[in-house]
């Protein structure tokens, strides 16, 4: 099975469901358990689509689905990271907050202690880093949930591909699967200046991670697998 990134997903009656847009698979057994199907440019929706879904994949790359167009609607909404929401009495022990405009780097709030009176406290300025963590002054920790399956990891078009040294590779362009769903091999664009995709077998990888792929073997080694 050959899952190229990028490919047409189709329902089983012709539909056109989307792309492919990620692998979600076992970082320990590098199998794929799902794929992450995306559609749309401006209303853009991402669903989730269990490995078992799939019925075939053409010579040409695309993903035929075992579902028709109605089921494949009904697959769930990838949800990378939700926010939970509080409570009423968990919200009243965070601070008010508000953007205070640009900058690099962490982004700068303007933030102070709840008031019981309808005053404005005095404002001080703290980091807050977006990517999640407690917020400023707060104790109760900002919690995110995802339907991602337990214990696995994305690889995206994209997702960088890193040697031996800790130096990078170039990125990953589509995934070679055996009929079990595993990982047979990668193909890695080097680069603009780089030439042809690399070919990169699955006894190579020694991590797979939501940031890189890690190999075992340096950048000399990799590129004389050249195809």
């Amino acid at each position: 099975m050959h899952i190229e990134l990028g490919r047409p997903v189709m329902s089983r009656d012709g539909k056109r469901i989307g792309t492919v847009d990620q692998l979600v698979l076992d970082p320990d057994t590098r199998e794929v358990r799902a794929i992450i199907v995306h559609r749309g440019l401006l209303l853009t929706e991402d669903r989730l689509v269990d490995r078992a879904a799939i019925d075939t994949v053409a010579p040409d790359g695309t993903v035929w689905l075992a579902l028709d167009a109605e089921q494949a609607h009904e697959l769930p909404l990838f949800v990378a990271e939700e926010f939970v929401r509080l409570t009423n009495e968990e919200a009243a022990t965070l601070p008010y907050v508000w953007p205070s405009g640009g900058g690099l780097g962490p982004v700068p709030l303007l933030w102070g202690a709840p008031a019981r009176e309808p005053v404005i406290p005095e404002p001080r300025i703290a980091p807050y880093d977006p990517s999640g963590g407690t917020l400023p002054g707060s104790t109760a920790p900002v919690e995110v949930a995802t339907n991602l399956p337990p214990d696995t990891v994305r690889i995206s078009r994209g997702t960088a591909v890193i040697v031996s040294d800790g130096t990078r590779l170039g990125k990953v362009e589509h995934v070679h699967l055996n009929e079990d769903g595993e990982i047979v091999s990668l193909a890695v664009d080097p680069g603009l200046f780089g030439g042809e995709p690399l070919h990169i077998p699955a006894e190579w990888i020694d991590s797979v991670t939501e940031e890189a792929v890690h190999l075992t073997v340096d950048a000399a080694t990799a590129r004389r697998g050249r195809r």
